[in-house]
């Protein structure tokens, strides 16, 4: 199979979020391929997306092409966390549960996008309670259990390894935002379009965009952002 390419064609859509920014402002970070942003309906200040430019279902569907950039990224974005917050847990929903609105026509995104909120909680322990799960030491041995099955899929960090569990078609909406919002005694905040949060974006955006451009800038990147509110431009 070849992995320079999307497994599935998604076309872009009019009314798409991440196709079509409505808020570039909450934009960190760019690269090639990805963006930085933070995220709306955030669980907790500092809630960050990493999320692909064109449409890819999954972070698991990322070509091998696009591999080396994502998992530096990733990698800075996590220490950007640690540094202002101590903490930074990576999670993804890849296509299991609804993540988008409902009457858009499909009861999925078709953006990769993975969660890294900078507290301490063990997603990966509430994700083995109820699935059958695999532990994989790397994103390489993801994407290749993903191209094998194209099931859906949930995961999240535990230490350095990624604990990954394939689910039925349907499951809850929003299934780890629920378990993440009620760990840390909000539970409400599971719905985003309800609590979509913006004096929080904010304050996770004045924090950490200084810091994810000090840890680029030092490793030598090229910026895609060039102003301190992090606009990509």
């Amino acid at each position: 199979m070849d992995q320079s390419a999307p497994l599935t064609e998604y076309p872009k859509a009019p009314d798409c979020k991440f196709c079509y920014r409505p808020e570039p402002w909450r934009a960190i970070w760019s690269t090639e391929h990805f963006h930085v942003q933070m995220g709306l309906g955030p669980l907790a200040e500092g809630h960050i997306l990493v999320l692909s430019k064109t449409h890819y279902s999954c972070c698991a569907e990322l070509p091998s092409s696009h591999a080396a950039e994502w998992e530096y990224l990733v990698s800075k974005v996590k220490a950007a966390q640690v540094n202002v917050y101590g903490e930074s847990l990576m999670f993804e929903h890849g296509r299991s549960g609804a993540c988008v609105l409902p009457g858009h026509g499909d009861d999925h995104c078709y953006h990769a996008h993975l969660h890294l909120l900078p507290v301490d909680l063990n997603l990966a322990d509430s994700i083995a309670s109820d699935f059958p799960v695999i532990t994989f030491d790397n994103w390489s041995e993801v994407r290749d259990r993903y191209t094998r099955t194209r099931r859906p899929y949930l995961l999240a960090a535990s230490g350095d390894q990624i604990v990954y569990a394939e689910t039925p078609d349907k499951i809850r909406s929003r299934y780890l935002r629920r378990i993440a919002a009620a760990a840390l005694g909000r539970p409400e905040l599971e719905d985003w379009v309800a609590f979509p949060g913006y004096m929080t974006v904010k304050a996770g955006l004045a924090r950490l965009s200084p810091e994810m451009k000090r840890i680029m800038t030092e490793a030598g990147q090229d910026a895609h952002t060039a102003c301190t509110e992090g606009r990509v431009v």
